[in-house]
């Protein structure tokens, strides 16, 4: 950033304004730290004609980027001497894997950045011979799809290591590795750092923790914000109101962080557990390229860029559009999306989803799927399958299905942990008892409990629930709270819950035209 800077700066005495793409790989040319000032400005005129300097106030920006230069260095001066021997946070890690009972574990280790993944990967293996060990991120460009079946081989159809190949015992890896993977022979899952979306956690042990594991005990451990960081940002803090926030919205479902959060193991495997079967078979037997939306994302901006008619036509095309295009396996992409009748504006819910042949699902992984749709100019086209729109059409009564699904759960998102646990109660008396009476009591008292927004019998609620109340002593103390707070006027003084109409569109789809 210093470097950058400084040239921006001499730009700026040359009479250029540095902006662009070739002119920030200009700013940020590591190598090119030795050249004079004279060759950075015949370097920097030569792609920045775009911007003409009197359009700038250029004394109130040469102020502002000397300004942050008074920042920036001294700022570096601090982190310089800095080694990874001083790095206590890398070696508190190089320490707990050195311990006996860790060593003999099968590890992820998840970073959300590719430059700290590559960082501990030579750093754990500096000075050794270790053959078990790999890293993987956006930048690596190396089989995603090979390491997995290194690191789990008997949870991809027993795969066999081909000659000079090792079984994996450590992978080091960004969230490429955290979707729709098959990675349960491992047993331990380190977050180097916390996921700022605790629904990534999730995901990251889900990766392990699935239906085939052979493992009786998963093993997580999470490095928490050092303490200065933690006191001026409350990163914790922010992350178990995310939580609570996703409690409150699909249950509770796991004791992500701490001890206190309540584990419902049947909701934790509707929301991890993905589809069953050979899933690094399809479409990612030689695949090597790995792309994710962020990746996608710039080459929207590349195209915005370079090519803006281009650019206007994509976004203008209209949904339901279809292609195809000759693929490694015959099968079908469709790119669903709903939205809010009542409020336009309201945040769309998007899937992607991916089909075999038969139309079946086989994965929502956005990298996976970006990857096999991806094409070039020169990338053969093909004819659409007789069979592409009752595949896409019945794509697209599933995901209506979800969306109303979700509709449904979303309504009873403010509902507290306590209403939750009489309400499972509730659910259970109802299904134990035969007398129609007593199910028709039960049915006005789940009407009453989702209904209370006031926070005295809130708090009842809550008691009841610290209780452990259930059965007959559940019905009894809620029947004296209907009473006594006159709960039968306030039910039916609540307004009905507006229903969120919603549309699902398919946005796009492409029929994958196989070799086989």
């Amino acid at each position: 950033m210093i470097l950058a800077h400084e040239r921006f700066l001499i730009g700026l005495d040359g009479g250029i304004i540095p902006a662009g793409k070739e002119s920030q790989d200009i700013l940020n040319d590591d190598e090119a730290a030795g050249e004079d000032e004279l060759d950075i400005i015949d370097a920097l005129r030569s792609v920045s004609g775009k911007y003409d300097i009197e359009d700038f106030n250029r004394a109130k920006l040469t102020k502002h980027i000397a300004h942050d230069l008074k920042i920036l260095k001294p700022i570096h001066q601090l982190v310089a001497p800095i080694t990874p021997a001083q790095d206590a946070k890398l070696q508190t890690l190089k320490q707990w894997l050195a311990k006996p009972d860790i060593l003999g574990k099968k590890q992820i280790i998840f970073t959300q950045y590719a430059d700290t993944a590559q960082y501990l990967y030579n750093q754990i293996t500096a000075g050794s011979d270790r053959d078990d060990i790999e890293v993987i991120h956006s930048n690596s460009g190396k089989d995603k799809g090979r390491l997995v079946q290194r690191f789990a081989p008997k949870a991809n159809d027993n795969y066999q290591l081909k000659p000079g190949e090792t079984e994996l015992n450590t992978l080091i890896a960004t969230d490429i590795l955290a979707e729709g993977l098959n990675l349960q022979d491992g047993d331990m899952i380190i977050n180097y750092d916390l996921h700022w979306n605790p629904v990534k956690l999730i995901q990251r042990f889900g990766r392990i923790d699935r239906i085939g594991t052979e493992k009786e005990t998963i093993y997580g451990y999470n490095f928490l914000p050092e303490l200065g960081i933690e006191k001026n940002l409350s990163l914790k803090e922010k992350l178990q109101h995310r939580i609570q926030e996703i409690h409150e919205t699909i249950g509770e479902d796991s004791a992500i962080l701490d001890n206190s959060e309540q584990l419902n193991e049947n909701a934790m495997y509707a929301i991890y557990e993905q589809s069953q079967g050979k899933q690094l078979n399809f479409f990612d037997r030689e695949s090597t390229e790995v792309i994710n939306l962020t990746d996608a994302e710039e080459k929207l901006r590349q195209i915005q860029r370079d090519d803006p008619d281009e650019f206007d036509r994509i976004v203008n095309l209209p949904n339901g559009i279809r292609t195809a295009k000759l693929a490694q396996e015959t099968g079908t992409f469709v790119f669903c999306e709903s939205s809010n009748i009542n409020d336009p504006s309201a945040k769309r819910y998007p899937q992607l989803f991916l089909l075999d042949r038969d139309g079946k699902e086989i994965s929502r992984d956005i990298s996976k799927i970006l990857s096999i749709i991806t094409a070039q100019e020169n990338t053969p086209t093909a004819l659409l399958l007789q069979t592409h729109n009752q595949t896409v059409t019945q794509t697209l009564h599933k995901f209506s299905k979800e969306v109303k699904q979700r509709q449904s759960e979303q309504r009873d998102f403010k509902l507290t942990p306590a209403q939750k646990y009489i309400l499972r109660e509730l659910e259970k008396l109802f299904k134990d008892d035969t007398e129609e009476q007593l199910k028709s009591t039960i049915n006005e008292l789940v009407k009453t409990v989702k209904s209370i927004h006031n926070p005295t019998i809130l708090r009842e609620l809550k008691i009841i629930k610290d209780n452990a109340s259930t059965g007959q002593s559940l019905l009894s103390k809620l029947f004296y709270l209907y009473q006594q707070y006159n709960l039968k006027t306030q039910l039916n003084s609540e307004p009905e819950p507006k229903n969120d109409l919603s549309i699902s569109n398919i946005v796009c789809s492409s029929a994958l035209q196989g070799f086989d």
